[in-house]
């Protein structure tokens, strides 16, 4: 033994080999652990069939560098609290391993993903995800993620999409005590791919979905084609709604508020398109420490349940800024309820229902005067 820790060094490289195994447990998960295992070749191989090999990982762990697997390994060589000669040229050996083979990986999802592996690795950084981390703070509110997730929009394999439609529920368990949808004329504000607009559909209401994103309003039009629902989809934005005055009896704007660009127009052309006596439901995100904390810190970065730069949280809006922006605009009292996780399913993903607080996400409604 050349070295031995003790005391608080102990302590501490104790910790952090259980993180580095952790991490290294975590980063297989993201890369499939059906395939890291062999288990999807072999289960292939028992059913007589050729094995369905999963799509180039890029979630979790693949967030922050593309060799999350080898980087977390090579970790572990280095955090133990024991040092011996064998011990450092194992831990070397494997290390440049950790480096180099990578590279033959990398060549292999280039001839195999091409483009799409290409605007990857341009994206993300080989190793160290540090000075990668430090230019994505500044890429905030980015809303292309809906027009780059937009193919995997109903297909369940991005778990911030599964997080989208699991709030679903919860929204209309609020929102159904409130409205008679069936034989209303609804606006799906920033509808996505669809996943309120179809709920909305199979209520009986006749729905017209729109939002900025090309691809998510084509999935939302070939998903709804496929389920033989009557959704109208429109390409436009809340600012600009293309439609007549007072022409919708209800307008539903969920997971957009806090991303508009300018949040007074989009509520006038909420209350244009409203017939009076209409009903304006929402939900949106309180900006509060703790929200921040939750949303953008743990779920954003920490987490990964969002893609990194979802939100930016100086446009999270207060539960007083939005019921005063909607009275200037002629609607009536609003009330609102918290929203938020109440438990987990069967995929640990987040399931959602109504919470007794607004600190972090709120939805509510409001009706427009019927004297408007």
């Amino acid at each position: 033994t050349w070295w031995q820790a003790e005391g608080p060094a102990h302590f501490i490289l104790t910790l952090l080999y259980a993180v580095s195994w952790l991490l290294l447990g975590k980063s297989i998960l993201d890369a499939g652990i059906t395939l890291q295992t062999g288990w999807l070749g072999w289960w292939a191989v028992f059913r007589n069939t050729r094995p369905r090999y999963p799509g180039m990982p890029t979630g979790g762990m693949f967030r922050l560098c593309r060799q999350p697997i080898y980087l977390a390994f090579a970790c572990t060589l280095w955090t133990v609290p024991r040092w011996t000669p064998d011990q450092l040229a194992v831990a070397v050996i494997l290390t440049a391993y950790c480096l180099i083979g990578p590279l033959f990986k990398e060549a292999r999802f280039a001839r195999l993903f091409g483009e799409s592996f290409t605007a990857y690795k341009q994206a993300h950084p080989y190793w160290l995800p540090l000075p990668r981390l430090r230019s994505k703070l500044h890429q905030l509110n980015d809303l292309s993620i809906y027009e780059r997730y937009s193919a995997h929009w109903w297909d369940g394999s991005e778990r911030w999409l599964r997080t989208l439609q699991n709030l679903v529920p919860a929204r209309l368990a609020y929102f159904d005590s409130l409205i008679d949808w069936r034989g209303k004329h609804v606006l799906d504000l920033g509808c996505g791919g669809g996943f309120m607009a179809e709920a909305l559909a199979r209520r009986g209401a006749t729905v017209t979905g729109i939002d900025p994103s090309a691809g998510a309003i084509t999935i939302a039009e070939s998903h709804a084609a496929a389920e033989q629902l009557a959704i109208s989809y429109v390409k436009a934005s809340g600012e600009d709604l293309p439609f007549a005055d007072s022409c919708f009896d209800h307008v539903v704007c969920v997971d957009v508020l806090e991303h508009v660009g300018d949040l007074d127009a989009v509520i006038g052309e909420i209350r244009r398109v409203l017939r009076p006596g209409g009903t304006f439901a929402f939900d949106t995100i309180n900006r509060t420490f703790v929200a921040r904390l939750v949303i953008v810190t743990l779920g954003e970065r920490v987490l990964g349940l969002l893609p990194h730069g979802t939100h930016d949280p100086a446009k999270f809006i207060t539960p007083d800024e939005l019921v005063e922006k909607l009275q200037a605009h002629g609607f009536g009292a609003c009330r609102l309820a918290g929203l938020g996780p109440i438990g987990m399913n069967r995929k640990l993903d987040f399931v959602f229902g109504r919470l007794p607080f607004l600190t972090i996400q709120y939805m509510g409604h409001a009706r427009l005067a019927e004297n408007t």
